[in-house]
């Protein structure tokens, strides 16, 4: 291999090698808007995302069309041809490399001095390049603003695993009244869904009915009743304190039973009492349900509600 020869072979790597670079350049910022518009989906739209899955895909999409240009045939005399085009050189390049006979010395003479005499222009790179820095900047700040959402309660993680794990175990709950069923559904999708506000009102609505439902006095399903409106209790607390820790205030409500009671004490039921305190209850002389199934320590909160 001549002189000629050799420089043209190492102006074709560093074309391939520029060829490659470019197409990194050109797809890694179309791959940024595509983040950019994704991460603005989850933020502002609410959308969840595999976001292991998507950084691999825009990481590895810029790299395969480099990969792709760089394995593309790019011949040495394909290099001749773009020499001669962008340096001006009349086709001299491509032309030595195809002579041949008593001329063939010559003609590449002549090709390698004129080649000698040129000099290579500044690089220049793909137009979005230029853009890329400002688009990874937009990525950035989007990666770090806040959701603006009321509560801060979306796109924590730590709500959505919490929300998750209730909503299994409220879905796990078997063996309970139809009514009691179909509300504890609903309450699992919104957990499931992220509207954790939406989940404690309807929690709080089950808890309230199910109350209710146990001071009838009704003996069917009642350990499943027990369970489900401990599952719930359970829940809303473990709900509401993701929720204050992301800064939103929720105010507990009073004890379910309780409060059943005292709306059914408001409404003139009248309940049997016993001859004196139970054995749980202090020696006040107050009158206490005896067939009502709540536990003991709401008995104060009943007295401080009734005024006694």
């Amino acid at each position: 291999m001549d002189e000629l020869s050799r420089k043209l072979a190492r102006h074709c790597r560093r074309i391939r090698l520029a060829r490659a670079a470019h197409s990194a350049l050109r797809w890694a910022f179309y791959a940024s808007i595509a983040g950019c518009l994704a991460l603005a989906g989850s933020k502002f739209a609410g959308f969840r995302l595999p976001y292991a899955s998507l950084a691999a895909a825009l990481a590895g999409a810029p790299l395969a069309m480099a990969l792709r240009e760089g394995v593309r045939s790019f011949s040495i005399r394909d290099c001749a041809i773009h020499l001669d085009r962008l340096l001006g050189l009349e086709e001299r390049l491509s032309t030595a490399l195809e002579a041949a006979g008593p001329m063939r010395s010559i003609v590449r003479s002549d090709a390698a001095a004129a080649f000698g005499r040129t000099s290579m222009p500044a690089r220049r790179y793909p137009r979005e390049a230029t853009l890329l820095a400002g688009t990874l900047v937009l990525a950035a700040a989007l990666g770090v603003v806040p959701s603006p959402e009321r509560s801060g309660a979306r796109g924590d993680r730590a709500l959505e695993e919490v929300s998750a794990e209730q909503a299994a175990k409220l879905e796990s709950l078997t063996n309970i009244d139809v009514r009691f069923q179909e509300l504890a559904g609903e309450a699992a999708r919104a957990l499931r869904e992220n509207r954790p506000e939406q989940a404690l009102a309807l929690l709080e609505d089950l808890r309230r009915r199910l109350a209710e439902h146990l001071l009838e006095g009704s003996g069917a399903g009642a350990d499943a009743e027990q369970a489900l409106l401990d599952q719930i209790a359970s829940s809303s607390a473990a709900v509401s304190a993701e929720l204050a820790r992301l800064g939103r205030v929720v105010h507990a409500p009073p004890p379910a039973v309780a409060q059943a009671k005292l709306e059914r004490q408001k409404s003139g039921a009248v309940e049997p009492v016993l001859a004196g305190p139970t054995a749980a209850a202090p020696s006040t002389g107050i009158p206490v349900a005896q067939e009502i199934p709540w536990s003991p320590r709401y008995d104060s909160v009943v007295r401080k509600y009734l005024g006694y």
